[in-house]
C-alpha cells in the first residue's frame, strides 16, 4: 500500500446480488458469489446494508474505465443510470457521473479523450 491510497471500500446497497452483478459487468470487478465482498484493481471491499445510500452527499468515488461509451452502455444495461454525460476535463480525460442500481452516485473517468 502507498500512503494515501484507497485501501478498502464499503458501498451501500440494499440488493447485494444486483450490486455485485452491476459492478462485475460494468467495471470488471471480481465478486464473491453469494457474498458481499468484491475485489477491484488495487482495492478490496464489500457492499453493506447498514449505511444509507448517499446519492447527493458525501465523497464521490471516481472509477477508471478503458472506454467511456462502452462503460456507459453497460451501466444502462445493468440497471444503472447516467446522471451527467461525459465532458472533457482539462483536455486530458472524460468525466461522467452515474447512479448505480442501489442509488449511489459514482464518477466514471476515462484518461484520454478518444
Amino acid at each position: 500500500m502507498t500512503h494515501g491510497q484507497l485501501g478498502y471500500l464499503q458501498l451501500p446497497a440494499d440488493d447485494l446480488p444486483r450490486a455485485a452483478a452491476f459492478y462485475a459487468a460494468v467495471f470488471g470487478w471480481t465478486v464473491e458469489a453469494g457474498q458481499a465482498g468484491f475485489e477491484a484493481p488495487g482495492l478490496i471491499g464489500q457492499w453493506i446494508r447498514d449505511r444509507p445510500v448517499s446519492p447527493d452527499a458525501g465523497p464521490l468515488l471516481w472509477i477508471d474505465v478503458a472506454r467511456m461509451a462502452a462503460a456507459l452502455r453497460l451501466v444502462a444495461e445493468h440497471g444503472g443510470a447516467l446522471l451527467s454525460p461525459p465532458v472533457v476535463d482539462d483536455g486530458v480525460r472524460l468525466l461522467a457521473t452515474i447512479r448505480d442500481p442501489a442509488g449511489n452516485t459514482i464518477g466514471v473517468v476515462q484518461h484520454g479523450t478518444d
